[in-house]
């Protein structure tokens, strides 16, 4: 058992790590007697997750739910629910990136089944009963979302939102990085770079508190260091396993403190546009952890280890460095994006919580010239 995995089990004991799921017989999450299993039309053609999806079909008479291979909405997530109750099953399987992870979560309690889901939106309203157990079996290493209560979901009017409840949680975790081997360049350095902003965000929030220093500095150091070597050897399995680790204790930071800026710009770029979530953190670090470490100096005090004794300056240089050796392309957002509309989209009442969780807090006229590429 290495240190990241230790470090993580002092905040979550209901996780596995599995060499191949297929043949572990130590697994002890999949007892059930009426599975279903959610995934996605994209992963089934994926070789290691099709061998998984037909044990599952074969061993454990499992059902399926395909769903399409875009961001979750509000039509998936209620008709998931509706088809869950349906069935009476026992045992839900999220097998899929944080997508899947998010419908599957919002999809295990009872009421998004009778209600529209975006009466809950922003935590407007609490769940009352979890339908299911909730397994969930990570294909990517980036929004954490196994060890977090929040679901993203695009509403009726195609606004990226959230959900967040007590309720709303995996009650097992399955990681298995073979499953992740063949993840392309572009997809691991976009779910990278998530789970590091998890890491900044939460290190830098107001809700910051003492039990994330230890989770957020070891988390930053992993990926730091394992995702440049993925993107040069992308099948180095003992760089997956850190990778799955450190996004999950990314997913337990920010479950502890929630995110920030760059989260609120994601979602409002979400919002507006098909860019997939990691470009759209990256957009946001890249452009705003300059003027957030030199509007509250004090906060390089919390980054310890790989960081520490850093200037604001040297920081931020480094961190814009790490993210530009990525030669991510923003081609999707800049100078395409309505200034007006993107203010409006910003400052809903269901991304205040985000805006409010950086001690930073751009005016309109300081957020259009610090995101200036992105205006038509």
């Amino acid at each position: 058992m290495n240190n990241l995995e230790l470090l993580l089990r002092k905040y979550a004991k209901n996780f596995h790590i599995s060499d191949n799921i297929i043949k572990d017989d130590k697994i002890e999450y999949l007892n059930f007697h009426n599975i279903i299993t959610v995934t996605d039309n994209k992963l089934t053609k994926v070789s290691s997750i099709e061998k998984l999806i037909n044990f599952l079909k074969k061993k454990l008479n499992s059902k399926f739910i395909i769903l399409d291979s875009t961001e979750p909405n509000y039509e998936m997530i209620e008709s998931t629910t509706k088809e869950i109750i349906n069935g009476k099953y026992d045992l839900v399987i999220a097998l899929g990136g944080g997508s899947i992870l998010d419908v599957v979560k919002a999809s295990s309690v009872y009421e998004n089944a009778f209600e529209k889901v975006d009466n809950f939106a922003g935590s407007k309203k609490q769940y009352t009963k979890k339908i299911l157990r909730t397994l969930a079996i990570p294909t990517t290493a980036g929004t954490g979302s196994e060890f977090t209560k929040t679901s993203v979901y695009k509403t009726e009017t195609n606004v990226k939102t959230w959900l967040w409840d007590e309720l709303t949680y995996f009650d097992y975790v399955l990681y298995s990085p073979s499953l992740t081997l063949e993840l392309p360049n572009n997809i691991t350095i976009a779910c990278g770079v998530d789970a590091l902003s998890h890491l900044l965000e939460s290190l830098i929030s107001v809700k910051f508190n003492s039990q994330n220093l230890e989770l957020c500095n070891s988390g930053i150091k992993s990926i730091w260091f394992s995702l440049p070597k993925l993107i040069e050897n992308k099948i180095n399995i003992e760089e997956r396993s850190i990778m799955l680790l450190a996004s999950g204790i990314a997913g337990k930071a920010i479950h502890y403190t929630g995110c920030g800026i760059c989260h609120c710009i994601a979602h409002t770029l979400g919002s507006m546009t098909k860019v997939p979530h990691g470009i759209a953190i990256a957009y946001g670090l890249l452009h705003t952890i300059e003027p957030t470490l030199k509007y509250n100096q004090d906060l390089l005090s919390r980054f310890k280890g790989l960081f520490k004794d850093s200037t604001m300056d040297s920081l931020a240089q480094e961190i814009q460095n790490w993210l530009n050796n990525f030669k991510i392309n923003f081609n999707t957002i800049e100078n395409k994006i309505n200034f007006d509309e993107f203010m409006k989209i910003y400052y809903l009442e269901d991304n205040k919580c985000m805006r409010d969780n950086t001690f930073y807090k751009p005016t309109e006229s300081e957020l259009k010239n610090l995101l200036k590429t992105l205006w038509k």
